[in-house]
């Protein structure tokens, strides 16, 4: 297996964890976007209601989550992009498989520290 093969095997298997990960995780948050419902049907304030529920807030996770997600895919979407390029694929060709512009393919195949920075700080 070439480097470019085992590394998105390893990205794949990486997105493969956080997709399980995630998957329990929403089923834990539906149950307590259930229970918070329920409560403020009954009458509970909101204030109170939020108060008692577990940290971190719902929403709070749904950042987490769709985060960790967003970065894994990309690390996915790079590995991918990267070995079609080795294996010989044009930017217009890689920009067809992921159906983006030739300028965002081209972003795709920087290396690490040609990308930019997040666009926000990840949560503490």
């Amino acid at each position: 297996m070439t480097d470019d093969a085992r590394r998105t095997s390893d990205a794949l298997g990486a997105l493969s964890e956080a997709l399980r990960q995630t998957a329990e995780e929403l089923t834990v948050l539906a149950g307590r976007a259930d229970h918070l419902k329920a409560e403020i049907d009954g009458g509970v304030p909101l204030a109170k209601a939020v108060a008692a529920e577990p940290r971190p807030l719902i929403i709070s996770k749904l950042v987490q989550i769709t985060d960790r997600l967003h970065e894994k895919g990309g690390e996915v979407r790079r590995a991918e992009a990267q070995q079609l390029r080795r294996e010989g694929h044009t930017h217009e060709q890689i920009a067809g498989v992921f159906g983006v512009t030739r300028q965002r393919a081209s972003a795709l195949l920087k290396t690490q520290t040609e990308r930019r920075a997040p666009k926000r700080p990840k949560p503490a």
